[in-house]
């Protein structure tokens, strides 16, 4: 072989070996090198509305406010439901009065009374007793008529003197259990409606559940609007998420928990700090039909980014960088 060949041949094989090591430089260094990921801040919404039906009397902030948990956003008219409360509260008290008194069983005084009638009744009874036998005994010299009405009379004081007997009677037992049982659920039944009235008069006032913006005023002072129907859309805002997509290639390279740090266009010179809250274990933009090895690969995962923006800086829909670290 001449010396010309063998040099090129050593050439040849040089230059194949710094290509090789140049390869494999470029890989480890893309290894070593930030994963970057693309996507937006993420909007999750949620429809304030009314639990009650009526007019709307106030609507108190604009598109675009941001807003706090426990803000008041809108009020109802309230006006019937705190008529509904006042009756509610009002038999309740009726309820509750008619149990104390039951409770209280029968007063003395109510006692004297019934056994002065019996008593008046008992003499009564002697009194047209004796006239009904002595017109019998009078025989023919009183006349039937005069004999029927007496005897009549003393049936009637019989029946009278029985019923005072009773009535003392049902005073001197007392109340019966089973009215006290029964005033004692009326009494339940007024207060649950009560406190249901007070319900329906504390949601005519609508609060925001959480943090949020509102995104669309649905609705204006003076409307009529039944329950459920949406007043505002809010987007929420804590917690604060990216959705941002992962490769399928690259799906190793991630965890649950990692941190991430979170660049927008609006701020270049500021980074966010965010970890990884959720990886779908679902692909998206899958092929009907893998039949190749590379097509494989044109897989993507969601992956949520927990993002912490204590300023408030950034805004639904905004594109984000996300590069993942530690890893």
């Amino acid at each position: 072989m001449s010396l010309n060949r063998k040099k090129s041949l050593s050439l040849l094989a040089a230059a194949v070996i710094v290509a090789g090591l140049g390869v494999a430089y470029h890989q480890f260094s893309a290894e070593r090198e930030p994963l970057k990921l693309y996507g937006s801040i993420d909007m999750r919404t949620v429809d304030l509305a009314f639990e009650e039906s009526g007019r709307l009397q106030s609507v108190l902030f604009e598109e675009g406010s941001s807003v706090k948990a426990g803000d008041l956003v809108a009020k109802l008219d309230n006006t019937r439901y705190k008529i509904a409360r006042d009756q509610a509260a009002s038999q309740v008290g009726v309820a509750q009065a008619q149990l104390t008194l039951l409770l209280a069983g029968t007063r003395a005084e109510e006692i004297d009374v019934a056994k002065a009638r019996l008593k008046a009744a008992e003499a009564n009874l002697v009194l047209s007793e004796r006239t009904c036998k002595r017109h019998r005994d009078m025989g023919k010299a009183s006349s039937a008529l005069a004999r029927d009405q007496a005897c009549y009379k003393a049936s009637a004081d019989r029946a009278s003197r029985d019923e005072a007997k009773r009535m003392l009677e049902m005073l001197l037992a007392g109340t019966r259990a089973e009215e006290i049982e029964v005033a004692r659920a009326t009494v339940k039944q007024a207060q649950t409606q009560l406190a249901d009235a007070e319900r329906a008069l504390k949601n005519c006032s609508l609060f925001a559940p959480n943090d949020g913006v509102i995104r669309t005023r649905l609705k204006e002072p003076g409307d009529m609007v039944g329950a459920s129907a949406p007043i505002y859309e809010m987007a929420l805002m804590n917690p604060l998420w990216a959705r941002v997509y992962i490769d399928e290639p690259n799906l190793g390279r991630i965890t649950m928990g990692q941190k991430v740090a979170v660049s927008v266009d609006s701020f270049p010179d500021k980074t966010f700090e965010a970890t990884v809250g959720f990886i779908s274990s679902v692909a998206e933009f899958t092929p009907k039909t893998v039949q190749t090895e590379a097509i494989r690969t044109n897989l993507v995962y969601e992956v949520r980014l927990t993002v912490a923006d204590p300023e408030g800086l950034l805004r639904l829909g905004m594109p984000v960088t996300a590069r993942l670290l530690n890893q």
